[in-house]
């Protein structure tokens, strides 16, 4: 009985695991940046992020081969040197990889996804689109994982695929992840995955469809590994000032407690010095 009150306090703990920071969503957007115009001090920052924090060296020759075709980028590593990381990385997917052997072989059905999502985690900061998305379908291949736990795989791989720009795979992701949910999902992973394809909408110029789901979700926001809370505020007011009616508008948007309650935050909607309910 004890060990039975032990296991479900750990399936409780992994069920409510919170979201991998990997990929970093911001990245994306400066990557992006970068495409439309120059700027150093962002290049900079760029580069050294993918090869100090993620040593990513698939994400490295990727930024580069776009913005440079026969020069280095700013910081300035050389083959050598991405393939110095890359046996750093083959030394730490080893070591993942046992631990998942060794769970298999003498842990319970928790452990051995614990060590996966550990693997697919780990990919989703060092490896390439390929390889992260293979990882996090080796999760949702194994025999014995919750609805819930489905679903942050098809979030996480969902957000992999939108971080490299392939929106068609992450709609398929997010389309999977919605079957699923159903009447088996909690109400944060249907809270985060409102959230997620309320911004695949935005991505698809639904304004009028994203603009509902972004405001549904502007109270119970719960997607940090998505996007800023004052981001996602922004994108609620802007779509939905083109498609509420004046009376909801006032009471949702211009007298919303959690939009005030980030006003002076978010200055791009919301205008100063004019008090906060007169400026929107």
């Amino acid at each position: 009985q004890r060990k039975a009150s032990t296991m479900k306090k750990k399936e409780t703990k992994v069920e409510e695991e919170e979201a991998s920071p990997y990929p970093i969503m911001r990245l994306a957007q400066d990557m992006h940046r970068l495409t439309i115009s120059k700027d150093a001090d962002l290049e900079v920052r760029v580069f050294q992020e993918i090869a100090e924090e993620l040593e990513n060296p698939s994400l490295y020759r990727l930024l580069r081969e776009k913005l440079y075709a026969d020069t280095l980028p700013p910081v300035k590593l050389t083959e050598d040197d991405l393939k110095v990381m890359e046996e750093k990385n083959k030394e730490k997917l080893v070591e993942l990889k046992k631990a998942i052997e060794e769970a298999v072989e003498s842990a319970g059905d928790m452990e051995v996804m614990d060590a996966h999502l550990a693997l697919a985690r780990f990919a989703a900061k060092s490896l390439s689109e390929s390889e992260v998305l293979g990882y996090y379908q080796e999760v949702l291949d194994l025999p014995k994982i919750s609805s819930n736990k489905k679903i942050d795989s098809l979030l996480a791989s969902a957000r992999i695929s939108s971080f490299y720009s392939d929106t068609t795979k992450s709609d398929d992701f997010l389309e999977q992840a919605q079957k699923i949910a159903g009447d088996n999902a909690d109400w944060d992973r249907r809270n985060r995955l409102k959230v997620y394809s309320a911004l695949q909408k935005l991505l698809h110029r639904d304004l009028e469809a994203a603009s509902k789901l972004l405001l549904e979700c502007i109270a119970t926001f719960s997607s940090g590994e998505l996007c800023e809370y004052n981001d996602f505020v922004v994108y609620a007011v802007l779509t939905n000032i083109l498609h509420l009616s004046r009376p909801d508008l006032k009471e949702k948007i211009v007298d919303g407690p959690e939009i005030i309650s980030v006003a002076k935050d978010i200055p791009v909607v919301v205008r100063s010095p004019l008090p906060v309910k007169n400026c929107l």
